[in-house]
């Protein structure tokens, strides 16, 4: 299933014409993929089933991607669900960062640096207390 799920991948990101980008599939994300979905996994494997019942690893992209809509019709999470932990796990792989002209590893290495700010609105919330008991 692994191999459909890059197939899918690869038709949501797919290589871009210049070689320059790689397609989210020929990165082997689907193992990280899963891991993010895994609590949709019946959404998730409802929408592969789908996608085998239509050979979708052997179609071109023009096809994968009249299917991909057609899935998304019959099963209008899968898309949803998958889209946005493919688009993490793909910029942060080294080789779209390569692609992109960044060098490799995460985009704020260093942390974010923050203004110091007012406060004082968060004076009510102090004073409620703990809205929360112990277990």
């Amino acid at each position: 299933m692994s191999d459909l799920l890059d197939a899918i991948l690869d038709t949501l990101i797919p290589p871009s014409g210049d070689g320059r980008m790689p397609g989210a599939g020929s990165l082997g994300l689907s193992a990280t993929v899963r891991e993010q979905t895994r609590e949709a996994r019946e959404v998730v494997s409802a929408g592969l089933a789908a996608a085998e019942v239509h050979g979708f690893a052997q179609l071109d992209l023009e096809n994968r991607v009249a299917v991909l809509r057609q899935i998304e019709s019959e099963h209008p999470a899968f898309i949803a669900t998958l889209y946005m932990p493919a688009c993490t796990a793909y910029y942060q792989h080294p080789a779209a960062n390569e692609g992109l002209g960044l060098p490799p590893g995460p985009p704020h290495p260093t942390g974010y640096q923050l203004e110091p700010g007012n406060l004082d609105a968060l004076e009510r919330v102090k004073k409620r207390g703990r809205l929360y008991r112990e277990a």
